[in-house]
């Protein structure tokens, strides 16, 4: 069992911290004043968890994760290796605002891609999309985060 990692220990009393204070700042204080006062740290109480929610779902801001994952979501068991190439090509046309995901790993039993960082100073580029083939068909598929 592995500890929890302080910055979600932090979201969640940051949700927590907020939760009270807008409840106080709504229900028990009269002052305009000091109900802006309560909203706005409120609000800066709420930043570690836009961090985590970023961290774990940067799809929300970033359009290369989003097209990745939806790559990711098109790959279906039974497919054949043509039929999920068809799909990259489908999905990451030559010309088009991404590119495609390069293939790291292309063995008989499986593929491995992994998402392009488009900018070359850019160190996001771990994401990985692991599919396993059995007699030429999907048999599973592992997304790797970052």
């Amino acid at each position: 069992m592995s500890p929890i990692h302080p910055i979600f220990a932090l979201a969640v009393l940051g949700l927590l911290a907020s939760l009270v204070l807008l409840i106080t700042a709504f229900f028990k204080v009269r002052s305009a004043g000091l109900k802006v006062l309560l909203v706005l740290i409120a609000l800066v109480t709420l930043a570690p968890a836009g961090l985590v929610a970023l961290a774990v779902f940067p799809e929300w801001v970033d359009v290369r994760f989003r097209s990745y994952k939806n790559f990711y979501a098109e790959i279906q068991p039974g497919m054949t290796r043509d039929e999920v190439m068809a799909v990259r090509a489908r999905m990451y046309p030559e010309g088009g605002p991404r590119q495609k995901p390069r293939i790291i790993v292309d063995e008989a039993e499986s593929l491995t891609f992994f998402m392009d960082p488009e900018n070359p100073g850019d160190a996001v580029d771990c994401e990985g999309i692991i599919i396993f083939f059995k007699d030429g068909k999907v048999t599973s598929k592992t997304y790797s985060p970052d």
